[in-house]
């Protein structure tokens, strides 16, 4: 009981003591360099290997994909008034290219984490910090346990209203499809000699919904995502008390064989930049390992989902390693589930470079984590048992692993 409230209060030390010391960590920001170091210190304390490597990324094209597809379909609007007064295909040719920049962007930046447009933006540097333990005896296998270290920006409607927020994300990207096939179908006719959508009337109903919608867009441009950092308490210093919770302890499972590292990712949150750099450098070293990440395990009312695919089926990550885990988590009568999230991970940079890999994910039945991406993501609001749970979790995992018993 004295080491359990030990590594309890160890984990709520490292939360309090950087958001009192650092506060909100952006991307590519001074206070995201500052947090590497400070992890790096606590690393060098129990690991003999603890680095920091920079990298280089773009952040302003995050913020930037959100607002294409909206602009795309508020151009669609104006051009289309335009063409019913004046019928000139000037007016049609302007929307498609439109959309069809929208849609590379949707395409690339947002559903498959390409980064497309990010050499249209500055280039700037982060941080990749991690440190590594070795076993008593010769290294045959390795694990990973990540996070990150950065913190996003807050996202004002999602504050308001999660359900609202997804509506206005799927709305935008959806209608960019079917109002770039609808212009298609507009060129087509005006070949055949017909102005408009087989009758004007069609036209008409369309131009009035677009019309009622903009107001909506434009509002929703302007709340997606501010220019204010979040404190992310929970997403993603959670991770970080775990990490460094799991380096205190490393040097008393006296490890025969298994090398573990500890790495905190920078710049998770506008699109797995650090992991994506981090997998690339080190893939020689982790092709054959297994790699565990940790994101906002700490929200209220949530038990930990172990991760089977992100971006719904997009991007497949280890469901033996999730059932691994499950099976791991039911022996300790931890709350738990297993499924799939809408959104990345710093494991999907591993899954895409075939690392066997899942994330640990605190997430409620229902919806999204509370206070995910808003300025009420702070120490106060965490459900400090999850951080726990997850801690003795993955030190029973890697005991087990060492041991050849899963």
């Amino acid at each position: 009981m004295k080491k359990e409230q030990s590594i309890r209060e160890y984990m709520h030390f490292i939360i309090q003591d950087i958001c009192e010391k650092i506060g909100p960590r952006p991307p590519c920001s001074a206070q995201e360099t500052l947090c590497a170091s400070y992890i790096k210190k606590e690393l060098e304390k129990y690991l003999s290997t603890a680095k920091i490597e920079e990298f280089s990324c773009h952040p302003g094209s995050y913020k930037a994909q959100f607002q294409v597809p909206i602009a795309s379909l508020l151009i669609a609007t104006v051009c289309y008034w335009i063409y019913i007064f004046f019928q000139k295909l000037l007016f049609l040719l302007i929307p498609i290219v439109s959309f069809i920049i929208s849609l590379c962007v949707i395409q690339t930046n947002i559903m498959r984490n390409i980064e497309l447009i990010d050499p249209l933006f500055e280039l700037k540097k982060s941080t990749n910090v991690y440190g590594i333990f070795k076993p008593q005896n010769t290294v045959q296998k390795r694990i990973v346990v990540g996070g990150h270290h950065d913190s996003n920006w807050e996202f004002p409607l999602l504050r308001k209203s999660w359900k609202l927020f997804g509506l206005m994300m799927s709305l935008s990207i959806i209608l960019n499809y079917l109002i770039f096939a609808i212009f298609l179908i507009k060129i087509v006719l005006y070949y055949f000699a017909n102005p408009f959508l087989f009758i004007i009337e069609v036209d008409l109903i369309i131009l009035v919904f677009l019309t009622c919608l903009a107001p909506a867009l434009i509002y929703f441009s302007f709340n997606i995502i501010s220019n204010r950092p979040v404190m992310g308490a929970n997403d993603n210093l959670t991770s970080i008390a775990v990490i460094l919770a799991i380096a205190r302890t490393l040097n008393a499972l006296n490890l025969n064989h298994t090398e573990v590292w500890l790495v905190s990712h920078g710049c998770e949150e506008i699109g797995v930049r650090g992991s994506k750099r981090f997998s690339q450098v080190h893939y020689n070293e982790l092709k054959d390992a297994i790699v565990i990440n940790i994101d906002m395990i700490g929200g209220q009312n949530t038990q930990l989902r172990f991760v089977t695919a992100e971006v719904v089926f997009l991007v497949q990550l280890s469901k033996e390693l999730a059932y691994k885990l499950a099976r791991i988590a039911s022996e300790l009568d931890i709350p738990h589930h297993t499924g799939r999230i809408e959104a990345f991970t710093d494991s999907f940079a591993y899954a895409r470079k075939k690392i066997k890999t899942c994330s640990i994910i605190g997430f409620p039945e229902k919806g999204v984590p509370p206070h995910y991406h808003t300025r009420e993501d702070i120490l106060e609001n965490l459900q400090l048992e999850n951080l726990w749970d997850c801690y003795r979790l993955l030190i029973e995992f890697i005991k087990k692993f060492d041991r050849n018993e899963i």
